[in-house]
């Protein structure tokens, strides 16, 4: 018996034990076991691949409620501990380009918690200026005159100057970070000023220019 005939046996009883072990008959679960098909054995994972398209169905094999019961049949069957793994496709390159995927997601993520870590200085600059932006304009009672919101608005680009000059002297390698919180506390501060985000912008870098000068 080849090692593919192998799996596909595998496959097969663990779920005719699905069908007598699910209890009430599960037809979303019963719908997705017969759809999938067995692919590989790798080192400790049991393989199985969903048609394209209907990974939405697949999910029932892998669900909380129903994927430790798919695995215990699974287990049952080969004799042993293992992991079930379920794919979008049922070709041979299924499992390897599955891989590829998670690995580019693993090293991504990994580069994520790296910049994170790179910029936790910076970050809490930002973080801190964010904060300070509501209270300042919260803590105002006559804030619905315009003349008082122009007041709070000018402080606000104060200190968001400010806070860009020590975030960008903690970390000022990280421009895309700095951008994109710059970005983020001018969304906020529009919002409470009651002005459009491109005329914040436009202040801003009106008096971070004066700064320069």
């Amino acid at each position: 018996m080849s090692e593919q005939q192998d799996i596909d046996a595998i496959w097969q009883q663990a779920r005719e034990k699905l069908l007598e072990d699910m209890g009430d008959f599960n037809r979303s679960l019963w719908d997705a076991a017969n759809s999938a098909e067995a692919l590989m054995m790798d080192d400790e994972t049991f393989v199985i691949g969903i048609p394209p398209g209907k990974m939405g169905l697949g999910s029932h094999l892998t669900s909380t409620a129903n994927g430790p019961l798919v695995r215990a049949c699974v287990e049952a069957v080969v004799g042993r501990p293992i992991r079930v793994d379920l794919v979008e496709g049922t070709g041979p390159d299924a499992w390897e380009s599955e891989k590829k995927r998670r690995e580019v997601r693993e090293q991504m993520a990994a580069r994520q918690q790296e910049v994170v870590r790179e910029t936790a200085g910076a970050r809490a600059i930002w973080g801190t200026l964010y904060e300070d932006v509501g209270r300042l304009f919260g803590s105002v009672r006559e804030r619905r005159f315009p003349v008082v919101r122009a007041g709070m608005f000018a402080k606000a680009l104060l200190a968001m100057r400010d806070a860009e000059t020590r975030a960008v002297e903690e970390e000022p390698d990280a421009e895309q970070f700095h951008e994109e919180q710059l970005n983020r506390n001018v969304s906020r501060i529009a919002t409470l000023a009651d002005l459009p985000e491109t005329m914040v912008a436009v202040e801003y870098l009106r008096v971070r220019r004066m700064k320069k000068d």
